[in-house]
């Protein structure tokens, strides 16, 4: 992943500690099927994957990455999610019933 996709992965978490009250954890190096897990008590835990390119939000999330990280979320009680974040966006939380192949 590119520094450009790793200080996405960063500013998110920050978002999400900072203005929502999350306790994020970071996968550093994605050396899991996460590069974020969320925790709030109250709400359900989130495993995050994080996608900054300009060739689509799946792009680099493939269906068996995407299939890791359901299994995941699902053996842990979490929900999954992806949030695209290109350079000129803003990011964008979808959900697993919006990638390709889920209904």
């Amino acid at each position: 992943m590119s520094n450009f996709g790793h200080n996405r992965e960063r500013q998110l978490a920050d978002r999400l500690r900072k203005e929502e009250g999350w306790y994020v954890f970071r996968s550093a190096g994605s050396l899991g099927v996460a590069d974020l897990i969320a925790m709030h008590k109250g709400r359900a835990t989130r495993f995050i994957e994080v996608k900054a390119t300009k060739a689509g939000p799946f792009a680099g999330f493939g269906p068996s990455d995407r299939a890791d990280l359901l299994e995941a979320a699902e053996m842990a009680g979490a929900q999954a999610w992806l949030v695209w974040w290109p350079k000129y966006g803003k990011p964008k939380w979808i959900p697993p019933g919006e990638w390709p192949g889920r209904r």
